[in-house]
């Protein structure tokens, strides 16, 4: 019997190399390859890539203030064999008992069109002072079939927008 440098044999030795080897293979295998829908501002729909131009009116307001906030929708949202949304969310660190953050779901667009989403204070303690920043949200969510197992797999959001609003 042939032992190896260590002493073990020279079944011992190949059996490591070839384990070593399969685990490098593997690690390749589960690495993605780069792609444009992994870039930030890729809408996840076919034929749909923009980083969408966001407003904000007014730009600066009291802890009262409504922001309403507007874009251009890259993507048709709404029921289409998969259902598609954009929401709005905007935070600041907050303190004490004001608002420190907001999420909206945007209603049902067409692409091409203006969408137009107001962010409102809460009644009883309005917004927290200071800079709030805000992303625009394009998320798929697949339904899950009737009497069956949801996909395994769910896209992650992708932020296609960004803005900010201060609050005095």
């Amino acid at each position: 019997m042939y032992l190896g440098v260590d002493g073990r044999g020279r079944l011992a030795g190949e059996m490591k190399w070839r384990v070593a080897a399969l685990m490098v293979l593997f690690g390749l295998a589960v690495i993605p390859a780069p792609s444009p829908a992994a870039q930030p501002g890729h809408v996840a729909t076919p034929g749909h890539v923009a980083t969408l131009k966001v407003t904000v009116n007014p730009g600066s307001g009291s802890a009262r203030t409504h922001f309403a906030i507007s874009f251009r929708a890259a993507a048709t949202t709404g029921r289409s064999g998969h259902r598609s949304i954009y929401r709005i969310t905007a935070s600041e660190r907050g303190h004490g008992s004001c608002q420190s953050s907001a999420v909206a779901p945007v209603p049902p667009t067409v692409a091409g069109r203006t969408v137009r989403v107001v962010l409102s204070p809460n009644q009883a303690h309005g917004w927290c002072a200071g800079t709030f920043l805000g992303q625009v949200w394009f998320v798929l969510v697949e339904p899950c079939p009737a009497g069956q197992a949801c996909p395994a797999i769910v896209p992650l959001p992708r932020m296609v927008g960004k803005f900010t609003f201060r609050v005095t």
